[in-house]
C-alpha cells in the first residue's frame, strides 16, 4: 500500500513537471493564454507542490484564478500607444502680461537707441508707460522723510518698527531696467548724472579689472563678472576722514545698510557691483546707532562708474545713497555692455596658415 501511494505521488510530480515545462515552451513561443491555462492546471489541488513557483500559496480545494486573454503573438503589428499629452501652459495673469510687455519694450528701445533710430511714437510711449510711473518712485527713495512709511518710523524715538530686506514697490518691480537712454534721463532728473574729466580713468580701471579677471566678452554678461569703479571722500567739518582715489568693486557681499535696499526683479540683485560700491564706502563712514545712517554733520562726495547699464535695483540704490548719507552728493555715469565688451577679451585671432605651411602639411 505504501509503495503504491509513493508511486502515485511520483507520477503526479512527473506530470506537474511536464505541464510546467510545456507552459514555459508555450510562453516562449508567444502563446501566453495557453501557458496561463497550463499554469492554472499545474497549481490546482492536484499539483499543489508546484504552487511555490508562482510565489503564492494555494489552499486545499482552492484553484488559482487567472484571466484568459485573446491569443496574440508578441511580434504582431499592434498599434503603438498614443503619445503623451503636452502639459497645459499656465495662463499669465494681467500683471505678468504687463511685466512681459514692459520687458519687450525695454529691449526694443535698447536696440533702436544703439542703432540711432530711437524717437517718435515708441519713445513717447515708453516715456509715458514706463519712465514716468517709475521716476516719482525713485524720487521717493532719495530722502528719509518721503520713504518713512517703508520702515514705520516712530517719530518720537526714531526707531524703525519695520525692517524690510528689500524695496517693496510694484512700480519698480515691473521692469529690470529703464534702458541706456532713459536711465540717463532719470539720473539727470534726480541730479545724479555726471560725465566729468574722471570718466577716462574710470573706464581704464574698470576695463583693466575685467581683463585681469579673464571675463569673456559675451553678448549677455553675468552680474558676477561686472565691475563698478568708484571714488569718494568723507569729511567731518574741516577734517578729512576717508578718501578713495580709485577703487574697482565687483560682485560681492559688503556690510549691509538698512537705508540702501535692493529691488527684487526676477532674481536677487543685492550683490550687484554698483550697490556694493556704495556699501563699501559707507563701511568707513561714522554710522549713528539710532538712525543707522551716517551721523549728522558728516559730508561727502562719491562718483560711480558702471561698465554696464545699471538695472532698476542699482538705480534705486543710487537714489537711496543720499537718504543714508544725507550730507553727501553722488554722480553716476556708465557705458553700455556693447561698448565695454569691445575692450576686453583681447585674445588675438587664429593665425591663417600660409601657402607654404599648407604645402608642407600635404
Amino acid at each position: 500500500g505504501a509503495s503504491c501511494g509513493h508511486a502515485n505521488t511520483m507520477r503526479r510530480q512527473a506530470a506537474g513537471h511536464r505541464l510546467l515545462f510545456a507552459s514555459s515552451l508555450l510562453a516562449t513561443a508567444g502563446l501566453i493564454p495557453w501557458a496561463l491555462s497550463a499554469l492554472e492546471v499545474a497549481t490546482s489541488r492536484q499539483y499543489r507542490p508546484f504552487a511555490f513557483l508562482l510565489r503564492t500559496s494555494v489552499s486545499p480545494g482552492v484553484r488559482l484564478r487567472l484571466l484568459h486573454t485573446p491569443r496574440q503573438a508578441w511580434n504582431d503589428d499592434s498599434p503603438p500607444p498614443p503619445p503623451p499629452r503636452p502639459p497645459r501652459e499656465r495662463k499669465m495673469t494681467d500683471v505678468e502680461k504687463q511685466a512681459d510687455a514692459i520687458v519687450h519694450a525695454v529691449v526694443a528701445v535698447e536696440l533702436l537707441h544703439w542703432h540711432g533710430k530711437l524717437g517718435g511714437t515708441l519713445e513717447n510711449a515708453f516715456r509715458k508707460c514706463v519712465y514716468s510711473p517709475a521716476l516719482p518712485r525713485l524720487q521717493r527713495l532719495t530722502n528719509r522723510k518721503d520713504s518713512a512709511d517703508d520702515f514705520k518710523i516712530d517719530m518720537k524715538t526714531g526707531r524703525k518698527l519695520s525692517r524690510p530686506s528689500r524695496v517693496h514697490d510694484a512700480a519698480l518691480e515691473k521692469q529690470f531696467t529703464l534702458g541706456y537712454a532713459f536711465t540717463d534721463v532719470a539720473l539727470r532728473a534726480l541730479c545724479r548724472s555726471d560725465n566729468g574729466i574722471w570718466l577716462p580713468l574710470a573706464r581704464y580701471q574698470a576695463r583693466k579689472e575685467l581683463n585681469l579677471a579673464d571675463v569673456e566678452p559675451e553678448e549677455d554678461p553675468q552680474a558676477k563678472d561686472l565691475v563698478a569703479f568708484s571714488q569718494g571722500i568723507i569729511r567731518s567739518g574741516s577734517e578729512e576722514l576717508v578718501q578713495v582715489s580709485t577703487r574697482s568693486v565687483g560682485h560681492g557681499d559688503a556690510k549691509q545698510n538698512i537705508w540702501i535696499l535692493p529691488v527684487f526683479v526676477d532674481h536677487d540683485r543685492s550683490s550687484h557691483a554698483e550697490r556694493q560700491a556704495l556699501l563699501v564706502l559707507l563701511e568707513a563712514a561714522p554710522i549713528d546707532s539710532v538712525s543707522e545712517g551716517v551721523k549728522d554733520g558728516v559730508t561727502g562726495q562719491m562718483r560711480v562708474y558702471a561698465s554696464h547699464t545699471p538695472c532698476i535695483s542699482c538705480l534705486s540704490s543710487m537714489c537711496q545713497f543720499t537718504r543714508c548719507f544725507e550730507g553727501a552728493d553722488i554722480q553716476v555715469t556708465y557705458d553700455t555692455w556693447k561698448e565695454t565688451r569691445r575692450w576686453i577679451g583681447l585674445d588675438p585671432p587664429d593665425e591663417i596658415p600660409s601657402e607654404e605651411d599648407e604645402a608642407e602639411e600635404k
